[in-house]
């Protein structure tokens, strides 16, 4: 059975990627199994929906993950420096190596999306529209675009929007596609810490922050014999 639009609310990344992980490691105990380019999908959730209290706390800190924070603050810090070069983010993790198309640059840098990219500052003019009018429904950020450019590095992120509500920033991230071992914990991380930079630069107070996956998974390699890695 397809398992799909699941909801929760939780108050910390470490509740959410718990619960997450732990429904998918039952799928696969059940038999699950879709094959895939990047190796056998043993869980699957569509339209998977986290919502978490405070952002603040967007950190990974579970028993299960041991989620390198060297790695963490190598990806934010490259997408708060606009770049989409492959050197930049190699000093992190050499697995960056597998995906640039050209091996100079990464298609998906978030970074350079935001800042550069589609050819003005992303980050900027969302600012400015939430300066002038709070209440504005058209705060988004794109970071994927509509691009039929063969590529092995299609962003997983489609937008990020922010609305401010009664004196608070709300975050929500779209992701087309979200790995919960690899992705979900450092996507997690990297934009709550934006939510949280945005709202101390607009002066307003921190909201939710909500993570809209359409499709989060569990790779076969991620998981033990006993259930839990």
């Amino acid at each position: 059975m397809i398992a799909k639009d699941l909801l929760i609310c939780v108050g910390t990344a470490t509740e959410a990627f718990d619960i997450w992980y732990e429904t998918l490691v039952r799928q696969a105990e059940d038999g699950f199994r879709q094959e895939s380019r990047a190796g056998a999908v043993v869980g699957e959730i569509i339209n998977a929906t986290t919502v978490i209290a405070d952002p603040t706390r967007g950190i990974c800190l579970s028993k299960i993950r041991n989620m390198p924070m060297r790695y963490a603050w190598g990806e934010l810090l490259w997408y708060m420096s606009g770049s989409n070069k492959l050197k930049d983010i190699q000093n992190f993790s050499p697995n960056w190596n597998e995906l640039s198309d050209n091996g100079y640059s990464l298609n998906s840098a978030y970074g350079y999306r935001i800042f550069e990219k589609f050819g003005f500052n992303q980050w900027l003019h969302i600012k400015e529209l939430l300066t002038k009018d709070p209440n504005s429904r058209q705060a988004i950020i794109h970071i994927k675009d509509a691009s039929c450019e063969p590529t092995k590095d299609t962003p997983c992120t489609v937008a990020l929007q922010y609305h401010i509500r009664e004196g608070k920033l709300h975050a929500t991230t779209f992701m087309r596609s979200n790995d919960i071992w690899l992705g979900f914990p450092y996507d997690i991380f990297s934009f709550t810490s934006l939510q949280i930079l945005l709202a101390m630069e607009l002066g307003v107070g921190i909201g939710e922050y909500t993570h809209i996956a359409g499709s989060l998974h569990l790779y076969e390699r991620n998981v033990s014999t006993d259930g839990l890695k």
